[in-house]
């Protein structure tokens, strides 16, 4: 999807909706990170995480790969704002992340995906997860972020509904065609990856997560 057409809005209608309780599934694992020096952000979208990111870890270089002009504008002056040290250590790149490739053909320490896996349909996500694979060294940290329909109770009727209101506004707002979260958690157990912590916020629709690469 192209969130160009949110993107100058997109904090603010993210607080209007869920307050601050995304952004602090974001940052849940940063403690869990500070050793990491490269780093492959996915889908950051306006660059909040990207930002706690550099101003916790000074030493870590980052790739911030996000396929929306508009969103990458909004993070690039976001960066800018801490100064220019800051700036220095992250390189933009508008590319979808299945196309991407690094530079020098080295893979990374920490790699994130907030919010973004649910943008995928459930065959594409196993190309995701085979990609984030391939870029992530052995004992590399993964970040990852997204909603969660409970398997059960009467919060599960209410989680979906609300899951199904975001994929409706998406759809007009940026042309997602996703109408379902994937199960890419299999996805990335078949990849390598093993999940080590996990929290959850708003009764269980919101699922911060840390996995490391094995």
């Amino acid at each position: 999807m192209n969130c160009d057409r949110v993107a100058r809005a997109y904090k603010t209608l993210e607080y209007l909706s869920f307050g601050g309780a995304l952004q602090a599934c974001r940052v849940m694992y940063l403690d869990e990170i500070v050793d990491c020096r490269r780093a492959l952000l996915c889908g950051d979208g306006d660059g909040r995480f990207l930002a706690e990111l550099l101003r916790a870890n000074r030493n870590i270089a980052v790739d911030f790969v996000e396929l929306s002009a508009g969103m990458i504008d909004v993070a690039r002056r976001r960066i800018d704002a801490i100064g220019s040290e800051a700036a220095k250590r992250t390189r933009f790149h508008a590319i979808d992340v299945r196309d991407f490739e690094a530079a020098d053909r080295s893979r990374y320490d920490l790699i994130s995906a907030q919010f973004f896996l649910d943008c995928f349909d459930q065959d594409e996500i196993s190309d995701v997860a085979r990609k984030l694979a391939s870029l992530a060294q052995p004992g590399a940290w993964l970040l990852l972020s997204d909603f969660r329909i409970p398997a059960r109770g009467l919060s599960r009727y209410i989680d979906a509904a609300i899951v199904r209101g975001l994929y409706a506004a998406f759809r007009l707002t940026t042309g997602l065609r996703v109408t379902r979260l994937p199960n890419y958690e299999d996805a990335l157990e078949r990849t390598g990856f093993r999940k080590e912590k996990e929290t959850l916020k708003l009764g269980g629709l919101l699922v911060a997560s840390c996995w490391q690469k094995i």
